[in-house]
Parts: structure tokens; C-alpha cells; sequence
């Protein structure tokens, strides 16, 4: 089984910045060392590193192009959904399209839970926003192609949690390709 990890980085707080990124490298190592899985492939190895070498005025189009392709060659995705990205955005839409099963981490990391909003229409009503528990967003938690949610809120039982959903997931029957 081929594994991408997804994940947002952009706006991951720089206070644990560095924790996410060894959160994602522990994730990537607990994938790798599982026998069903035959290659685990995420950003901070397989693309950013590549683009920092690469002129700027090609960087945006080889990061959908490299980043897209490592979505559609997976067998699943595991996606850490715990801080907003455009990016994990699209490569959700693009997993969906392609019927990619995805695994939705999400990390309750105390800096990350939007708060509630309400707001006015023209017509006068009073509504409050609809964000869910404050953390992904109700359209992202609709992607028809989430197999399992994983919540956690320290980065080692993330890892265990997202390590035994992709054990319990390599065990499920699959038909005919």
C-alpha cells in the first residue's frame, strides 16, 4: 500500500512548528515500518526540499504538479486536517475525485480552534456560522471519500491512533481491481 501524507504548514503557529514537522516525520517512520505499506511520501520529503532549489517563477506550478501526482499514485491518504491550508484543500477535492479512501487526523493543539461567529443577513436574521467543532470545516468533514476521522491532542497518541487506523484500513477486504 502507497501512503501520502497531507498536511497543512502554512499556518501551522511557529511556537510548534518544529513539534509538527517531527509529529509528520514520526508519522511517515510508524508507516513505513508497517509491512502492508510499500512507500509513504509527504511534502517536507518528497516536494518542499525539490522546490527550494527550483527557480521562483516555477515553484507554484511544480508544487500542484508534484504534489497532485504524489495524491493520485496513493493508495491512501492520511490527512492532518489540525490548521486551515488552501493547499490540503485541494489535494482533499483531488483525493475525492480520484476515489482515494483518506484518514482525517485532526489535533486539538489549544491554538487552533476557530471561535464562534455570528452574523447578520440582509434580510435582518441572526445566524451563527456553522464551523463545526472549530477545528476543519463542515465541508471538508462532508468529503465523501473519509474513511475514518482520528482526533487527538498530543502528538504521540496522533501517531499511534493514525498508525492503527492504517492497520485496521490495510485489513479491510478489498474487490477486484
Amino acid at each position: 500500500m502507497r501512503i501520502y501524507i497531507a498536511c497543512g504548514l502554512t499556518h501551522v503557529p511557529r511556537e510548534i512548528f518544529e513539534a509538527y514537522v517531527g509529529f509528520l516525520h514520526d508519522l511517515a517512520a510508524g508507516f513505513r515500518r508497517l509491512p502492508e505499506v510499500s512507500s509513504v511520501k509527504y511534502a517536507l520529503l518528497d516536494s518542499d526540499p525539490q522546490l527550494s532549489i527550483k527557480p521562483r517563477a516555477d515553484q507554484a506550478a511544480l508544487c500542484y504538479d508534484w504534489d497532485r501526482r504524489m495524491v493520485e499514485e496513493a493508495d491512501l491518504v492520511v490527512a492532518d486536517a489540525s490548521f486551515p491550508s488552501t493547499g490540503l484543500g485541494i489535494e482533499l477535492q483531488i483525493a475525492e475525485a480520484a476515489g482515494k479512501p483518506v484518514i482525517m487526523l485532526i489535533g486539538d493543539h489549544g491554538i487552533n480552534r476557530a471561535p464562534r461567529a455570528r452574523y447578520r443577513n440582509p434580510d435582518h436574521t441572526a445566524h451563527e456560522l456553522q464551523i463545526g467543532e472549530g477545528i476543519v470545516s463542515l465541508m471538508a468533514l462532508g468529503l465523501p471519500t473519509i474513511w475514518k476521522v482520528v482526533e487527538y491532542s498530543d502528538f504521540s497518541g496522533g501517531t499511534r491512533n493514525a498508525i492503527d487506523a492504517v492497520q485496521l484500513y490495510s485489513k479491510l477486504p478489498r474487490g477486484p481491481d
